[in-house]
């Protein structure tokens, strides 16, 4: 079985470049799941077999669904399975559970390989992902999806630096393809901005954002503003800064979100003492959660009561 620790050959810090060829043709995950990836990840390789797979690619690699654990040979990886199934406990700190989902959050410093080994497989579907091994300054906030009693599975994650001098709230965020188009994204998203509320802290997620992920995130963003607005206006005035705080959503953020629902709208100063100024178009907001068919009296996806407070 491979691991993150031999795959970099002693190295502690060297991570692989961003624009890794695409190498893997599909990966197992676990015992009942296959699928393409995306992109390249060369870290998973001896030097030898980056050669021989920067020419073609490898038909299958794979990948434990519970510790991410890796290698190239099926029996291997069965062996491995029989033995973790039954031994593995997902490390880290139980910070949220309701109904059939939890989030544990996992120190890169204290479990150190198993997020090695999460961020290489993240590594195959988000191209712009390049810190695999030097992993000690993030928290990793890990998705599990509660089959049965005797079940879990891993379905996505989202990491966090600890110390982020911008303020970031997210520095990776990815839903596992299996597991897509269920909404888990928003949710991910969703607990980031909780955990900036609970800090007292506006956030933002690291840029620049995939295609996809900035889709993402518009979503989220301007959901949230559509159902915080009526609770803000005054004598039908509110500012950037009054949503940002209500929301802990970051002012650019808040601005680009408007921008892109075309709901920010400028006026040309007028009179002696006139000034230019700024108008959020509600119509245009009503009107993109009309056509997004969104339900503003939804509850949220992350019940605040069931987020565990050290």
């Amino acid at each position: 079985m491979g691991d993150s620790e031999s795959s970099k050959n002693g190295s502690s810090s060297t991570n692989a470049s961003v624009t890794d060829p695409r190498n893997v043709r599909t990966v197992v995950f676990g015992e009942e799941l296959e699928f393409e990836a995306w992109y390249g990840c060369s870290s998973y390789f001896s030097d030898k077999e980056r050669k021989q797979y920067a020419k073609t690619l490898l038909e299958r690699l794979y990948v434990c669904s519970r510790c991410f654990k890796y290698t190239t040979k099926a029996p291997d990886m069965g062996q491995h399975l029989t033995a973790c199934s039954s031994s593995f406990v997902t490390p880290g700190r139980l910070i949220y559970q309701c109904n059939q989902f939890s989030i544990r959050e996992v120190d890169g410093e204290k479990d150190k390989l198993y997020c090695q080994c999460l961020s290489l497989f993240a590594k195959l579907f988000v191209d712009t992902k390049s810190i695999y091994f030097a992993v000690d300054r993030f928290k990793f906030y890990v998705l599990i999806h509660h089959v049965s009693s005797k079940k879990e599975q891993p379905v996505g994650f989202f990491s966090k630096e600890k110390l982020s001098w911008d303020e970031n709230n997210v520095a990776c965020i990815l839903v596992f393809p299996p597991f897509q188009g269920q909404g888990l994204g928003q949710l991910l998203i969703e607990f980031s901005y909780q955990l900036s509320i609970l800090e007292g802290k506006l956030g933002s997620p690291e840029k620049p954002l995939s295609e996809h992920g900035r889709k993402s995130y518009l979503l989220y963003w301007c959901t949230v503003i559509a159902k915080t607005l009526p609770h803000l206006e005054h004598d039908g005035r509110v500012s950037i800064n009054e949503i940002a705080h209500a929301t802990s959503i970051r002012q650019d953020d808040i601005i680009e979100a408007l921008q892109s629902v075309n709901a920010l709208q400028t006026w040309k100063a007028t009179g002696v003492e006139g000034k230019p100024g700024m108008r959020i178009s509600r119509e245009r907001i009503a009107a993109w959660v009309a056509k997004r068919n969104i339900n503003l009296q939804a509850p949220s996806l992350i019940d605040i009561n069931c987020i565990i407070v050290p």
